[in-house]
């Protein structure tokens, strides 16, 4: 099985979307698969509708994760923290790279 983080950080929505739509579609193919929202990502994901029922389309037995000082910085934390959870993401990255995620973004 191949373990994935997928690290998404822009605030285009088509990449967005596109990051949500391979992420699912590795998943349904039985590969591992974390994502964490990063930087620009978090509001855009905070504050579009469609895009938040689309993460947990994706992820729907799972939260993906999200860095909690960029939504503090960016006043989305609550919102966010309804869709992500909301970790240190360096540590995360870091300690997923730690136990065999190879990172895509």
């Amino acid at each position: 099985m191949t373990k994935l983080l997928v690290v998404v950080s822009s605030a285009d929505k088509a990449k967005i979307g596109l990051a949500l739509a391979f992420s699912k579609n590795q998943k349904a193919a039985g590969h591992d698969v974390r994502l964490i929202f990063f930087g620009p990502s978090e509001a855009m994901v905070a504050k579009d509708q469609e895009l938040a029922a689309s993460v947990k389309e994706a992820f729907p037995d799972e939260k993906p994760r999200a860095c909690v000082f960029v939504a503090e910085n960016s006043g989305v934390k609550e919102e966010l923290g309804k869709i992500a959870e909301l970790v240190k993401a360096g540590q995360y990255i870091t300690g997923s790279i730690d136990e065999g995620y190879s990172t895509i973004s």
